[in-house]
């Protein structure tokens, strides 16, 4: 499930000015809102000659704020600059010139504007808000929080000091404390829109969303055409899981305003999650093209292609995102995902590598990593891997149970069903894990525990094929061959081209002397690829050693496991015939040089069956 954007905004403080003289009003210039006729009425002054001085810089700092209202910058600081060579001592001017270089994202000349608007006039609250704010784009967060604290001090009742602290706090995941300073914000100012929106953003936080949808709605009520609210309230809906209304709040947010790209992003994550990636993807190409650096977008965007199957697609959002945003984790490791699935291995490992190295704390980049480790045969690292996966996400039931394969994998079996049993006592319906601990407990000889973890696998789930088959092993190995048989033939019905379980049917029909069906089987089986030497075996077309020389491979790794198979099911056949010396030959060597799987499991049951050490 992608992330929400989420949107808030700290305030700045900015004000017009009244001029000393009541002649003042014949101009209007400090009280026109619209800033072309401000511009118009306070040039009209400046021009005058009747302003000099003080008022004068007044009529500069007034047009000034007429300038920075239309989005003309730099006339505004050239304006804030000459009320200031007017008047050094004028306070206002420093203010507004230090909100005009913030608009800039010039920080440092902006708190040098506060720090002189401070040092004129240290009871100056506005100011403070103004600093801190800048403090706060520039991430000094704690410089941010002192000022809006001196804010607060000099004004009780300045809400939008409350409101920036809270954002302040919020970014300091100090969440309790943020909700605290926008309700007090909330109860200065009970239509203060922006507050009920961010104490929404904070309850989200901690995950009451009944509360922050509460907040959301008084935001809306109170401004009905606020798209930030309504996309907000969307996201909330969505982590309710009511997909929905979701929805509905990002098509208003998207009415209100058609170029609100957070909304067309997020309204893509509530249809991803319908599972209608079409639509989902149509949301992002529009995101993305009203912001082409959006990365939140294209990396969604790999996320629902990569759904669809369409890795390449998916590869090139995520090269957009890091190329975006190189210190992207989470890129990093979708790419990984996706070049994992591509069979690009190498690469994958690479990216999950990255992504542990940019965010040493992110649990599924250890996961993953532990997985290509697993891959690569390298069995302790990827422990390792598991283990730190599980260290930073102790509830994180995937690591544990993958951690458990590779102790199997390792012959650790008590290690094995230790993680199993941890990640079933998290999730009692994990029916991954219950199957896997009924491996464990089978490759430890207790067949019975296994049966019992083969049957609550199969009740929570009719369909896992493999339950049927390990259960049927476990009945063979304790003398069950009719429910054996049984057992094998539904994995069968349900893979029906399945060499391996089709001579287990035979296997087991043998030893209650039914006749063989694996003729009709092997109609269904691709009688080119490996078993299928093995089923001539079992036809009586081909020898052992036919089989062996047949198990011959150029991979290593192929060639043992087959030669393996080779030695173990030529044993079984062995058995079949009543040839118990020459069985118990071949199962030794499968217990011996098998891998720790079902194989060698297998082989040292049989073993024990003959009565013969393993």
């Amino acid at each position: 499930m992608s992330p929400p954007d989420w949107r808030f905004w700290s305030a700045l403080f900015a004000a017009t000015i009244c001029l000393n003289y009541s002649a003042a009003a014949d101009d209007g210039c400090e009280n026109l809102k619209d800033p072309a006729p401000r511009i118009v009425a306070c040039t009209d002054s400046i021009n005058s000659g009747k302003w000099t001085g003080r008022n004068q810089a007044i009529n500069y700092t007034n047009r000034g704020n007429g300038y920075r209202d239309k989005g003309d910058l730099d006339h505004a600081i050239a304006d804030y600059d000459e009320a200031i060579r007017i008047d050094p001592e004028h306070v206002m001017a420093f203010n507004n010139r230090g909100v005009t270089y913030s608009y800039k994202s010039d920080l440092g000349r902006a708190i040098a504007d506060y720090n002189e608007a401070i040092r004129i006039n240290p009871k100056f609250a506005m100011a403070f808000v103004n600093r801190g704010s800048a403090y706060s784009d520039r991430g000094d967060l704690d410089r941010a929080i002192a000022d809006y604290g001196e804010a607060i001090r000099l004004d009780p009742k300045a809400a939008v000091a409350l409101y920036n602290r809270g954002i302040a706090y919020r970014a300091k995941d100090d969440i309790d404390r943020a909700i605290a300073d926008y309700s007090e914000a909330i109860r200065i100012d009970p239509k203060y829109v922006m507050a009920f929106n961010n104490r929404g953003l904070a309850y989200s936080t901690n995950g009451d969303t009944d509360r922050a949808i509460a907040d959301y709605t008084q935001a809306i009520r109170l401004d009905p055409k606020s798209a930030i609210t309504f996309s907000n309230r969307g996201a909330a809906y969505r982590a309710k899981g009511d997909l929905d209304r979701a929805i509905a709040d990002y098509n208003e947010a998207i009415r209100i305003d058609p170029r609100d790209a957070m909304a067309f992003n997020n309204r893509g994550n509530a249809s991803g999650d319908k599972g209608d990636r079409d639509r989902a993807i149509e949301d992002y190409n529009e995101a993305v093209r009203l912001d082409p650096k959006y990365v939140s977008a294209f990396h969604n965007r790999g996320v629902a292609y990569l759904a669809k199957g369409d890795k390449d697609h998916a590869i090139a959002d995520f090269d957009e995102a890091i190329r975006l945003d190189p210190k992207n984790a989470q890129a990093f490791y979708d790419r990984g995902i996706a070049y994992n699935a591509k069979g690009n291995r190498d690469r994958a490992f690479a990216d999950f590598e990255e992504a542990v190295r940019i965010d040493p704390k992110d649990a599924k980049a250890f996961y993953n990593r532990g997985i290509a480790y697993k891959d690569r045969g390298d069995n302790d690292r990827a422990i390792a891997d598991y283990s730190e996966a599980i260290r930073l996400d102790p509830k994180y039931i995937m690591a544990l149970n993958n951690r458990g394969i590779v102790y199997l994998t390792k012959g650790d079996n008590d290690r094995a069903i230790a993680d199993y049993n941890e990640a079933i006592r998290l999730e009692p319906k994990f029916v991954t894990a219950v199957n896997n601990r009924g491996d464990a407990y089978r490759a430890k000889g207790d067949f019975e525990r296994a049966i019992a973890d083969y049957n609550e696998t199969i009740r929570l789930n009719p369909k896992i094929t493999g339950a049927y088959f390990a259960r049927g092993l476990s009945y063979l190995f304790t003398g069950s061959t009719e429910k054996a048989l049984a057992d094998f033939n539904q994995a069968s019905a349900q893979i029906p081209g399945n060499a391996y379980l089709a001579l287990w049917a035979d296997i087991a029909g043998r030893r209650i002397n039914l006749p063989s069906r694996l003729a009709q089987a092997s109609s269904r089986i691709d009688m080119t690829a490996w078993p299928a030497p093995v089923v001539k075996l079992f036809m009586d077309q081909m020898t052992p050693a036919d089989v062996l020389a047949a198990a011959n491979n150029p991979d290593a790794a192929r060639k043992k496991g087959q030669v393996c198979e080779a030695n173990f099911y030529s044993g079984e056949f062995s058995l079949a015939k009543g040839m118990k010396d020459e069985a118990g030959r071949l199962f030794r060597l499968a217990a011996s040089d098998c891998p720790h799987n079902f194989n060698e499991w297998n082989a040292n049951a049989e073993l024990k069956a003959l009565g013969v050490v393993p």
